[in-house]
């Protein structure tokens, strides 16, 4: 069994050429349609469509125990636990002792009692994405020997093999799919099959497959077109199907029989043929569509083991033929319908076992009568009618006919079972989503009502109530909770979690209820400003109008346009409102001076918008520069003018300008040294990035690059490579790991040091500069976990925050709040950041490290993919830092403002929730709703933390 991660049908079959840019991953693979049309009665190819969410955990998981997927399993990619239900491997090894397995060491820790050999298992690590050889040679080290049988002894010599190959799966994760290394590998495992094919004899079936697809930028996890159309391919020496030279007699019946199967589960489970042609380009009707849960049955029959229990799949018709020659039109039908038979009650028997276990009312007889139906028919057709015709010896087209419809039948019987636990199992707990979203809805309305407070108060008489009702309630949820689970009511709730939900509850119902004082804030405010309580009356309805329109998927998939709209609005009425304060008669340095850190920041929004990341549902209709800026070609004068520009912003404006921002003394100038450090560590791994998605690949370096569009014969690169690969090497690692880990610990230093500062007020006009070397630094470590063009932007966005900082009006300050918050959403979308799983950045888990790290890995994935946010919640202390303390007006808005910040959150995190509530239905429901929602819920957690923090910074 050969598993090539990542193997896209269009990889495997033949493509006509391209009039559009040169597609590396076609045509590769030629061994294979070779075979096919060499072998046809030896070699079967599919299109093998995985079920999604198609992360390689819950693939494999998928293909070892034909089950569907559930939704979580995507979320234990990264940390994979043993399998404990019923599945293939297991089988196979109380049939076959010697299983030997190379590769991806997902199948080590989901099938630990197969693979508990230390001398037959070969596992390596499956994460490091920009290594695309190691893990594949190190199988080759070990399948070469293994398939020549060199240094094994008889009783040990390979009876299972499987080989997981990640190369392919590397490459489009850190090149994309259309990239010369894309034909490096291909063209590679071309080679391996081909070599392999001289080992397969009549006793030996070859299996390649991949466990998912890859989307247009390399990656996967959800569920394109592109995602889930994988290939399957058996070869064997001896005959797998029909065969037309030796039964021609019925190969035409035959072949139409098993073409009229695939056509009928393809309609009846939706497969888009239509579409699979538009995205991929191939004749999708060539070739039958095999679900892969359909591979546990068939593996099972061709292996002769049993159906692991637990098995959704259908067997695929094409294999089911009898050993030794055909004696009569019928003999393969009745051999298909006892095969047929079996799959059928075992999947009977395990829906009968589930009803009995589970008590779901989803599985009981009644829910599951017309489905039954078919099985039922099929037995009696089965047993009764064709056995009287045999009786009564009927003509030989009349029995075909009844053998046909017993075998659709159970075909159906199967189909439909798949298609109602897909849809039975999509189960949602309603009792706890309703009580979470009510958690988040009455938290919210207590932060805006004690906003609206000033010196809130509560009563000792208002703490008895809602605490001895809340202690009521909860009793009577510990009393009712068995009988309420029984209902499918709270089923994934503790009997504690509902305990503590509760009183949740009654805590922001006690914020809620607590009295007025006779003066609000917001009208303290408006009898100085009254410009605040109309901006605040403008932001949290222009919020909550945004936040609606997290319902609608079209508004979700192009949330980078409305997001660039929202900000660029909030510039104009920023602008308005700076010139509404200016006094007649005017000055036009004045004016223009108002005017032009509004101006500033929406042409820094409006040409930061030209790059960023397509969603998959935004193609044709999405280009951005991010897409083709590093695809241009050797010595693009484009290319190098991005370079230069780099190059001044890293080591000449942004050191002065941060040297021009804090006060003169010895601790800047450390300070300014660790910055310009960083800095240009931030600029040397901007071209390293360059380098590997230069569309020449490796083989032709940037450097060397640049020097040729200068006419210069040699570079300093291809000098080092040539007289010392070690000290190359050595260069790479300290780049790779020593440098980051450089600005990981300035950025660390610097906020302990400024923590301290801001708190102790030591040096106060150091303290002051505090939130400014915050967002520098911090700036620096977020960019060197970027794309280059993502890392330029986040680079130069304290200087946008500056500007933010020096306007310290405080009839802006609500408007600057809510601007810098959008900003924030701004910088994910233009960093190539989406709110779907393909775009989690992967790739930054290694920035730093040149091994997994789970925790350090999923810490710089999560600051990768937060960073926009981040840079924004450290500009909300700028903001409110530089505000005038010592004004009565100033301390209201800046308590305001700090709601603000929460509310600016809460708002969209609740309607999202409630949103996913009422469409847990819908189509888009994992693809669009469910990943937008989770990206919400760490944005609102990460914002009461950074509100938290502010707050304690800001008491001093």
């Amino acid at each position: 069994m050969i598993v090539i991660d990542a193997l896209r049908f269009d990889f495997v079959t033949p493509m006509p050429p391209s009039d559009n840019e040169q597609q590396y991953y076609h045509n590769q693979l030629p061994i294979i349609e070779k075979l096919h049309h060499t072998h046809p009665s030896s070699s079967l190819l599919y299109q093998f469509r995985a079920d999604p969410p198609t992360t390689t955990m819950q693939r494999v998981k998928g293909l070892m125990t034909g089950s569907l997927p559930t939704f979580i399993d995507a979320g234990a990619n990264f940390a994979s636990s043993a399998v404990n239900e019923d599945h293939l491997l297991r089988h196979v090894r109380q049939r076959y002792n010697n299983i030997y397995f190379m590769g991806d060491d997902t199948w080590v820790n989901l099938f630990p009692e197969v693979f508990d050999d230390r001398n037959k298992t070969f596992e390596s690590d499956s994460f490091k994405m920009f290594d695309l050889h190691t893990v594949d040679n190190r199988i080759l080290d070990h399948l070469w020997p293994l398939m020549s049988d060199q240094g094994y002894e008889k009783e040990d010599r390979w009876q299972v093999a499987i080989a997981h190959f990640l190369g392919v799966d590397h490459c489009g994760h850190t090149y994309g799919p259309s990239h010369p290394n894309m034909a490096n590998k291909l063209s590679q495992m071309n080679d391996i099959i081909e070599r392999l094919t001289h080992h397969v004899d009549e006793n030996t079936l070859l299996v390649v497959m991949g466990d998912h697809g890859m989307s247009v930028e390399g990656d996967h996890g959800g569920e394109s077109v592109e995602e889930l159309m994988s290939a399957l391919f058996l070869y064997s020496g001896r005959q797998l199907t029909m065969d037309q030279d030796g039964n021609s007699k019925y190969y035409s019946y035959y072949r139409d029989l098993f073409d009229r199967i695939h056509r009928t589960r393809a309609e009846k489970l939706g497969y888009p043929i239509q579409e699979i042609v538009d995205r991929l380009g191939y004749n999708a009707t060539h070739y039958p569509i095999a679900s892969q849960i359909h591979l546990v049955p068939t593996l099972s029959y061709l292996l002769g083991v049993p159906i692991p229990f637990g098995n959704l799949g259908a067997l695929l018709p094409d294999v089911l033929i009898p050993n030794g020659p055909i004696q009569s039109k019928d003999q393969i039908l009745l051999h298909m319908i006892q095969q047929f038979r079996m799959n059928a009650l075992q999947v009977y028997h395990y829906l009968e076992t589930y009803w009995h276990h589970t008590k779901h009312l989803g599985f009981s007889p009644h829910s599951l009568n017309l489905i039954y139906e078919h099985l039922w028919n099929a037995e009696r057709l089965f047993s009764n009618d064709y056995n009287y015709q045999q009786q009564q010896q009927h003509d030989d087209d009349t029995t075909i006919q009844l053998l046909e419809q017993i075998l659709f039948e159970y075909n159906t019987f199967l189909i439909n079972t798949i298609k109602y636990c897909d849809a039975i199992w999509a189960q949602f707990d309603v009792g706890s989503m309703v009580m979470g979203i009510t958690i988040m809805v009455t938290t919210a309305c207590a932060t805006l009502f004690t906003a609206l407070r000033s010196n809130p108060s509560v009563s000792l008489r208002q703490i008895i109530i809602v605490w001895g009702t809340s202690l009521i309630v909860s009793f009577a949820w510990i009393t009712l909770f068995d009988n309420v689970q029984k209902h499918d009511w709270f089923e994934k709730m503790g009997l504690m979690d509902g305990v503590v939900a509760i009183n949740c509850i009654a805590l922001a119902i006690l914020f809620l209820i607590m009295p007025s004082s006779p003066t609000s804030s917001l009208a303290t405010t408006s009898n100085m400003d009254n410009t605040i309580p109309l901006d605040w009356l403008l932001l949290v309805v222009g919020t909550l109008t945004t936040a609606f329109t997290l319902a609608s998927n079209s508004f979700v998939i192009w949330e980078d346009r409305g997001t660039r709209f929202i900000a660029a609005t909030l510039c104009v009425i920023w602008l308005f409102r700076s010139m509404a304060t200016m006094q007649h008669p005017l000055d036009t340095d004045k004016v223009l001076e108002m005017m032009s850190a509004p101006l500033l920041v929406l042409i820094w929004i409006r040409v930061t918008g030209l790059t960023g990341q397509c969603r998959e549902e935004q193609f044709p209709y999405c280009s951005y520069i991010h897409n083709i800026f590093f695809k241009l070609g050797e010595g693009s004068v484009l290319l190098i003018c991005y370079i230069l520009f780099n190059a001044y912003l890293s080591f000449y404006f942004l050191p002065r300008y941060f040297y021009r921002s804090i006060p003169k003394g010895l601790v800047t100038i450390g300070f300014t040294s660790a910055y310009s450090i960083s800095l240009s560590i931030a600029f040397l791994r901007q071209l390293a990035t360059i380098y590997q998605n230069s569309p020449q690949g490796p083989e032709i370096q940037l450097i060397p690059n640049i020097y040729l569009a200068l006419n210069v014969q040699s570079s300093p690169t291809s000098i080092i490579v040539q007289l010392s690969p070690d000290l190359y090497e050595t260069l790479v690692k300290i780049l790779d790991v020593y440098a980051p880990r450089t600005v990981y610990t300035f950025t660390i230093l610097t906020t302990f040091f400024c923590t301290l500062m801001m708190k102790t007020k030591y040096k106060p006009t150091l303290a002051s500069s505090c939130p400014g070397l915050l967002l520098f630094m911090w700036s620096v470590t977020l960019a060197i976990l970027q794309q280059p063009l993502g890392s330029t932007i986040l680079l130069s966005t304290p200087l946008i925050i500056d500007l933010l900082v020096a306007d310290q009006k405080t009839s802006t300050q609500s408007i600057r709040v809510a601007l810098v918050s959008i900003i924030g959403q701004h910088l994910f979308f233009v960093t190539a950041h989406q709110a779907t799983f393909t775009s989690l950045p992967w790739k930054a888990a290694f920035v730093g490290f040149d091994y997994m790290n789970y925790y350090g890995g999923a810490t710089l994935v999560g600051l990768s993919t937060l960073s926009g946010y981040i840079v924004t919640w450290l500009g909300w202390l700028a903001i409110l830092y530089h505000s005038d303390k010592f004004s009565r007006i100033a301390s209201v808005i800046q308590r305001l403002s700090v709601y603000l910040m929460i509310l600016l959150q809460a708002i969209p995190t609740c309607l999202s929730a409630i949103f996913v509530l009422i469409l847990r239905r819908h189509l888009m429901t994992w693809k669009i709703f469910a990943p937008r929602f989770i990206v919400q819920g760490l944005i609102g957690m990460g914002t009461s933390m950074a509100v938290t923090a502010c707050e304690w910074l800001l008491q001093g």
